[in-house]
């Protein structure tokens, strides 16, 4: 019989942002309850329809960065529901608890944009520590995530690779690089994964993946409507995301239809 475990994959939350996603009743530093947006309550429903979807045992959770908005000194505080860190660290732990409360394994945490996640991923550090996540090389977050589900390898990250003009998305080019890594790798004798699954995240440009047999690539969505700043910046881009979300994974012991992985995303549409 074949048995598999679960892996959910959450990315891009930017709780305290106005477009981010955000609990109702939430009680903010300053005394006061904050009434959703429609941008908020929007985000609200979508995320409470995925938590209907998930299983009801999680085995892995990834948080692929930007959990928290922080100050977001790159637009200049200008779009916050919260301004305040640590009362966007207790929201985060609100929006996720019916997760946690599922979780029946490790959780791995990857460091944010700085201007989100502050110098070293000092925001990151706080979240993590407070959920429990894995610690590496003595923290609770680190900008680059590796790990092994049996004989599938795990490589996350949130930040994807900066593209230049040529005819590839920047996903393809993650997938470069780890080819390109692997050779160095084979011609030092060293021992090479045989399946891997690439995360990354950041661009906020909706679900992506690329897939063959021993390699699958993933751009998770975000959870963040798109604002006026990301619209008009260079990077990450200038247009509406295609759908909203997460992404859950299958890792299956045994092979079904030649698939060592099966991935489950759970989308929405980004509003107009």
């Amino acid at each position: 019989m074949t048995r598999s475990q679960y892996l959910l994959i959450l990315s891009d939350l930017h709780i305290g942002s106005a477009f981010g996603l955000f609990p109702p009743d939430f009680q903010i530093g300053t005394g006061n309850t904050i009434n959703l947006n429609v941008a908020q309550d929007y985000l609200w429903q979508c995320y409470n329809h995925m938590l209907r979807q998930l299983p009801r045992r999680i085995d892995y959770l990834i948080l692929n960065g930007d959990i928290c908005e922080g100050q977001n000194l790159s637009e200049e505080a200008r779009m916050l529901s919260e301004v305040d860190p640590v009362f966007q660290v207790r929201a985060a732990q609100t929006v996720l608890q019916p997760i946690l409360r599922r979780l029946n394994g490790p959780i791995y945490l990857t460091q944010s944009s700085r201007y989100h996640g502050g110098a070293g991923g000092t925001l990151d550090e706080l979240l993590g520590e407070r959920i429990g996540s894995v610690k590496q090389i003595g923290h609770h977050c680190i900008p680059w995530v590796q790990f092994d589900v049996g004989e599938i390898h795990f490589d996350v990250a949130h930040r994807q690779s900066v593209m230049i003009r040529y005819r590839s998305t920047a996903l393809e080019r993650e997938v470069g690089f780890w080819l390109e890594r692997q050779g160095r790798r084979a011609m030092k004798r060293k021992s090479v994964p045989r399946r891997v699954v690439l995360i990354r995240s950041h661009t906020h440009a909706g679900f992506r993946m690329i897939q063959t047999e021993d390699i699958i690539a993933i751009g998770t969505p975000a959870w963040k409507i798109q604002d006026v700043y990301a619209q008009t910046s260079i990077t990450p881009n200038r247009y509406l995301p295609e759908n909203l979300g997460a992404v859950g994974l299958y890792i299956y012991d045994k092979a079904v239809n030649h698939q060592f992985v099966h991935v489950a995303p759970y989308l929405y549409e980004h509003p107009d």
